[in-house]
C-alpha cells in the first residue's frame, strides 16, 4: 500500500481507470525531499511531546512528502496547499499530547491532513457560493515535468472532483490515490464500512462517467470493466 508522496508504478497495483485518473493528477505535484532520521517512531513522539526542537525537523523529513501527496490528490493544485502542508503540522504538534501509540505516527498525521483537505474544500465551497473567488477552476500551476494536454488533463479532473461533497472525495482519493484498504477508508472519515463504500461507489461512478464524456480525460479511462469498488 502505498504511502508516500507519489503513486506506485502501474505494476504494483491492480489497474482501474480511478487510480489511472488518480495517477495522472499525481504526476505533476512538487515533492518534497526526505532526508535520513536517526529517530524511530518512540523517540520522535517523545521528542514532539517534550517540544524538543529536533522533532519538528526530523517528522519534516520523514513525513511532508506523503502529507502534501494527500492533500494535493484531494484539493488539486491549489495555490494555498503549501500553507495547508503546514496547517497539518502545526495541528499535530498542538495535539500530539493525544497520540498514544507512537507506531500510529504516520496514521495520526494523515488524519490530520484528511480533516484539514475537508475543511479547505468547505471553505471553497463556501467562497464559490459567496462570489469571493472566480467560477472555480482550478489554478494553473506551471510545471515543465509535464505537457500541456496533461495539465489541461489534471484541471479538467479537478473540476469534475469538484462536484462531489466533500466525503465522496475524500472517500475516492483515499482509496484509489492512496490505495487505502475500504476499512481504512472508513476508519479516516470516521463512519461506517457501509458508508464508506456506498460513497467510493457513488463518487467513482459520478467520475468515471465525466470523465468518459471527456475527450481530455477518456484516453485515462479506455475501458469498464474495471471499475467496481473492491
Amino acid at each position: 500500500m502505498s504511502r508516500g508522496g507519489g503513486l506506485p508504478l502501474l505494476s504494483d497495483v491492480p489497474s482501474s481507470s480511478s487510480t489511472r485518473l488518480l495517477r495522472l493528477a499525481a504526476r505533476d505535484g512538487a515533492t518534497v525531499p526526505a532526508h535520513a532520521t536517526s529517530f524511530g517512531a518512540d523517540e520522535l513522539v517523545a521528542l514532539a511531546k517534550a517540544r524538543d526542537p529536533r522533532a519538528a525537523a526530523q517528522i519534516w523529513d520523514q513525513y511532508a512528502a506523503p502529507v502534501r501527496g494527500v492533500l494535493r490528490r484531494t484539493i488539486g493544485p491549489d495555490a494555498e496547499l503549501d500553507d495547508l502542508v503546514q496547517e497539518v503540522f502545526v495541528g499535530f504538534f498542538r495535539n500530539v499530547g493525544s497520540l498514544r501509540d507512537p507506531s500510529a505516527l504516520g496514521s495520526f498525521l494523515t488524519g490530520i491532513a484528511i480533516r484539514t483537505a475537508r475543511a479547505a474544500l468547505r471553505k471553497r465551497r463556501v467562497r464559490r457560493w459567496l462570489h469571493l473567488t472566480a467560477a472555480g477552476d482550478v489554478p494553473e500551476m506551471a510545471d515543465a515535468s509535464t505537457d500541456p494536454r496533461a495539465r489541461e488533463a489534471v484541471r479538467r479532473l479537478y473540476a469534475v472532483l469538484d462536484e462531489l461533497g466533500a466525503r465522496e472525495r475524500l472517500a475516492f482519493v483515499l482509496r484509489y490515490g492512496e490505495e487505502y484498504e475500504l476499512t481504512e477508508v472508513a476508519a479516516a472519515l470516521e463512519c461506517s464500512l457501509a458508508t464508506a463504500k456506498r460513497s467510493i461507489a457513488q463518487a467513482e461512478a459520478h467520475v468515471l462517467a465525466r470523465a468518459r464524456a471527456d475527450a481530455h480525460l477518456a484516453r485515462y479511462v479506455p475501458d469498464g470493466g474495471d471499475d467496481e469498488v473492491r
